[in-house]
């Protein structure tokens, strides 16, 4: 097995967030690299920022429209937030999300919903934003009010009813650089644990020493974006997943698509979703199982020594890719960590 250390990395230095000011100026704007250029990318450490419980979001408005109540009664909410990814550069910051309710994923149109974020002093509102005929809403944050860098609890609130859901925001320096990793057969033990997870009731299990080896470079300041072809309707139960197998926080991005098909499809939404990520960051390396991994990650730029494949579930199926030097397969996370994250400069 060849392993080859990518060497695109940004050291970091500690600077203080503001403590109560949500408005106040992303610090990354203003501080310049450690290496003398003032050209480069700033070395804010990112602090992961949590608020304990939900925000306090007031007394229930009435919902705008009648049958959103009835929707409302129908069955669980499904809301799900999707978590914001940006450099501190960025002019304006997106907070969007889906509201819904039912497993059939009913829609909750025209109506408002509240948007908080975690800051030092605890949970401060952003905004109030609407739904559109899709569930999906979407705040828009510029200039001053824009979150600062960190990684930190959103929440959004349903006016009508005040159910709603916790997500993510990620700020960080332009070319902070970032471990992306498909979930299905890469974090679970198979590719369709999840699927059947979702009959037996029974959550899948994870690969064994996957959240050890990526808490190693969380421990080492590189920032894991879960990448998966599920649909966002299962956000929820994901992070909760995640969480629960003790792997690091980190942003998720889930498939628009109820039913994401294996093959060009899936290519196609990992290609595009990882494009997106890399809009003022450096993405490190890719880890996956399938073909489709390969093929996305090398998309984005990603070479041999940057793509790394889970064996043996889909060995078959990628060992050409291997043989021909597009990805570097593994078959422990012990292998992983030795052979590539314990080579990375702690940041």
């Amino acid at each position: 097995m060849r392993w080859t250390l990518v060497s695109t990395f940004v050291a970091t230095a500690c600077t203080t967030l503001p403590a109560t000011d949500p408005g106040g100026m992303d610090p990354g704007e203003t501080q310049a690299g450690t290496n003398g250029d003032d050209d480069a990318a700033s070395t804010t450490t990112v602090s992961d920022l949590r608020c304990a419980g939900k925000p306090d979001a007031g007394a229930r408005r009435s919902f705008r429209h009648f049958k959103s109540k009835i929707i409302s009664a129908l069955g669980d909410p499904r809301h799900r937030g999707f978590d914001l990814v940006a450099a501190a550069s960025a002019v304006t910051q997106s907070i969007e999300g889906w509201i819904s309710y039912t497993i059939a994923d009913k829609a909750l149109e025209d109506e408002d919903v509240d948007v908080f974020a975690c800051f030092p002093a605890g949970w401060s509102k952003l905004g109030t934003a609407r739904t559109d005929d899709e569930g999906h809403f979407a705040l828009a944050v510029s200039d001053a009010n824009r979150l600062p860098v960190a990684m930190r609890d959103l929440y959004v609130s349903v006016a009508g009813d005040r159910t709603g859901a916790a997500f993510l925001a990620y700020v960080a320096p332009e070319g902070t650089p970032l471990l992306v990793s498909d979930i299905d057969g890469t974090l679970t033990t198979s590719e369709n644990a999840f699927t059947e997870s979702l009959v037996t009731g029974t959550p899948p299990s994870p690969q064994p020493g996957a959240a050890a080896a990526f808490s190693d470079a969380a421990a080492r300041g590189y920032q894991l974006v879960y990448v998966t072809a599920r649909g966002n309707q299962y956000t929820g139960t994901t992070r909760t997943w995640l969480a629960a197998n003790n792997f690091p926080r980190g942003p998720l991005r889930l498939s628009p698509s109820f039913i994401t098909l294996p093959g060009s499809d899936t290519i196609e939404y990992k290609t595009s979703t990882i494009e997106a990520i890399q809009t003022g960051f450096t993405v490190l390396a890719g880890i996956g199982n399938r073909a489709s991994d390969v093929t996305a990650y090398g998309n984005v730029g990603l070479d041999g020594a940057a793509t790394f494949v889970k064996l043996p579930e889909y060995l078959s199926e990628v060992q050409a890719a291997i043989d021909a030097g597009a990805a570097t397969g593994f078959d422990a996370y012990d292998d992983l960590r030795t052979g590539y994250i314990d080579g990375l400069p702690a940041r």
